[in-house]
């Protein structure tokens, strides 16, 4: 179905090949319609993982549309899909000698984070859908869609940015997500630290300072117009456990008042936790059918398809 779609490559910068994304456009008009877009993982390294990987969430998404949202796809505009330039992979190691600069994989944080950003400015500036979107996040993606509420300028800044932000989206939706850097690698006895080590450096204070959980600030006065956020994790996956996902919603809970459902959440950002997706870590989105699940239940609460 995504195939039936008009399909668009754009590049948001010029410094790295991997600086593109991917738009799927369902309607000629994005007015008074949601974006979803979608930041993928593959530990901020690996170069099978691209933007092309979202496509069978949008099949699952287009054939899972409600009935009631009176057509097909209800009131999605349309797709995006990020890439974003990567930290090197020694599967796939190139020498910066040799290597053109424009193709080298050197990333560090904040590079990934930062093309996520101009990624963002760039739609929102080319198909002017403003705060009006879902944005998605696997795995690595699931940090960097954190990572974009912490280091966002207040809601009313005294002194205007000298960095572009886009406006926040609407809702959050993290699946098999990393949120806590040192605690993932203790819990599962060193083996992550490589791939942290090559994002964020080697010193471990530096992925907690970049770790969502450990997140000084508050994230709703950060996000004074976001509405909900869906944590999923699965019982199947072997990469990511359970405790990421429970642990990152406590703190949501705990520090910043993000309210569940039936707990006195009208009028309040709301939080679901959901514990029963299925599949190991990378079949979750290889499939696309529990991509499309989640999707729709952030849809729903901004009253898509209700």
């Amino acid at each position: 179905m995504a195939a039936s779609l008009k399909y668009t490559l754009h590049h948001y910068g010029s410094e790295n090949y991997l600086q593109k994304l991917g738009v799927w456009e369902v309607g000629a008009t994005s007015e008074g319609k949601y974006w979803v877009i979608y930041i993928h993982g593959g530990a901020w390294r690996d170069p099978r993982v691209a933007h092309e990987t979202f496509a069978p969430s949008i099949d699952w998404i287009l054939r899972t549309a409600p009935a009631a949202a009176g057509d097909q796809v209800g009131s999605i505009a349309g797709f995006a899909s990020i890439d974003y330039r990567l930290s090197p992979h020694p599967q796939f190691p190139q020498d910066a000698a040799t290597t053109p600069a424009h193709e080298y994989r050197g990333a560090r944080h904040p590079d990934h984070l930062d093309d996520v950003r101009s990624a963002l400015v760039f739609l929102q500036q080319t198909y002017g859908f403003g705060s009006n979107y879902v944005l998605v996040g696997h795995s690595a993606g699931g940090a960097l869609a954190f990572q974009l509420l912490a280091t966002s300028p207040p809601s009313s800044p005294d002194t205007p940015s000298a960095i572009a932000h886009p406006a926040l989206p609407a809702a959050i939706v993290g699946f098999e997500g990393l949120y806590d850097f040192t605690g993932v690698d203790g819990r599962y006895g060193g083996a992550y630290a490589p791939f942290f080590r090559g994002a964020f450096g080697d010193d471990a204070v530096d992925w907690d300072a970049a770790a969502p959980i450990k997140f000084a600030g508050s994230y709703a006065e950060k996000w004074a117009n976001g509405k909900f956020i869906l944590l999923g994790s699965s019982p199947d996956d072997t990469l990511v456990d359970e405790p990421e996902a429970e642990n990152m919603a406590r703190r949501l809970r705990d520090v910043d008042g993000f309210v569940e459902e039936g707990r006195g959440a009208e009028g309040k950002k709301k939080l679901l936790l959901l514990k029963d997706l299925r599949g190991d870590h990378d079949e979750i989105w290889k499939s696309g059918e529990h991509v499309a699940r989640i999707v729709w239940i952030a849809l729903r609460e901004l009253g898509v398809g209700s």
